[in-house]
């Protein structure tokens, strides 16, 4: 209820302001002069699954939420195309919902276009501590459990851009998505799960995800947040997290020499959050969680305030 009250109370602002309406956080800015925001997501990130077979084996890794990771036998090669023998060991990172995609600083955007996620994954394999890639003519198949299958969900992949952040862009498959539906059976439950089947002979950061259809993208928006002076893209991170949807939306474009960052082709009519996480000093954080419905050329104020890191975390998990 309070939080219908808050975006019922953005709204009608939003109807009485100006062009370029803004919300201005009545609370004095603390000083922020430094800070590595890296050093937060060293803090909170998930920690990866990790599993041991043999590599002459077929192996079936069964993830915490039930998916599952199909490995065939004698798979893999190390980097000078030689076949990895004896003991593998493998270490999986599953995101899921836009909390854990904030703490992971992954955004499910692909370049100016908007992915909803029905899932975020990560796999290293290695041998002996040294990493290792699909031999040729080789796949994983991956099953993922997921709330509903649509037929619209595509397989991404993504490496680390100049800013360290995520790049995601579709696997291309001669234009046919890989991702197909799946029933997963959960022997603890002797239940059939929902789920979606594909193959990848790729290891690293893969995503099975939606485009934000046109009902969505149909009317663009240019957004801004303004911050307190001394907040940069150094010690400061920006998402803006779709309400009822895992979309979580990096803010990358900050003004040169000013707190201020901006993001266009934003869907007009949406609810969303704004969040914001920064660190001041090591061990010391800001947090702001901002309710807004997105409008054309909006311009937001939000002044982040000092926040324990138990209670950053809390507020993540209840997005």
């Amino acid at each position: 209820m309070r939080r219908l009250f808050a975006y019922l109370g953005v709204g009608v602002a939003l109807m009485l302001a100006p062009a370029c309406h803004e919300d201005i956080d009545l609370f004095e800015p603390a000083p922020l002069a430094s800070g590595d925001i890296m050093r937060f997501f060293t803090q909170v990130q998930t920690p990866p699954m990790v599993y041991h077979w043999d590599a002459a084996e077929e192996q079936t890794l069964i993830l915490p939420d039930k998916s599952r990771v199909i490995i065939p036998a004698d798979a893999f090669v190390d980097m000078d195309g030689v076949f990895a023998t004896g003991t593998l060991e493998a270490s999986i990172v599953e995101l899921r919902g836009k909390g854990s995609l904030i703490r992971n600083n992954v955004g499910t955007a692909a370049g100016s276009l908007l992915l909803e996620s029905a899932g975020v994954l990560h796999l290293d394999i290695r041998h002996q501590g040294r990493s290792l890639r699909l031999a040729p003519g080789q796949s994983l198949q991956i099953q993922l459990v997921v709330k509903a299958y649509h037929p619209q969900l595509r397989l991404f992949a993504a490496e680390p851009g100049e800013s360290g952040r995520l790049e995601w862009a579709e696997a291309g498959f001669g234009g046919e998505s890989p991702v197909q539906a799946v029933q997963i059976f959960d022997a603890e439950t002797n239940k059939w799960l929902p789920g979606v089947e594909f193959a990848t002979a790729r290891l690293g950061w893969l995503q099975c995800a939606r485009y934000a259809d046109s009902s969505i993208t149909g009317k663009a928006a240019i957004t801004c947040l303004k911050l307190p002076l001394g907040f940069s893209p150094e010690n400061t991170v920006v998402f803006l997290a779709m309400q009822n949807m895992d979309m979580v939306i990096p803010f990358l474009d900050f003004a040169e020499g000013l707190p201020k960052v901006s993001r266009q082709n934003l869907p007009t009519g949406y609810k969303a959050e704004f969040i914001v996480v920064a660190e001041g000093e090591e061990g010391n954080y800001y947090f702001a969680r901002q309710p807004i419905i997105i409008t054309e050329h909006l311009s937001i104020e939000v002044v982040p305030r000092r926040m324990a890191l138990p209670e950053i975390l809390a507020a993540l998990e209840g997005l």
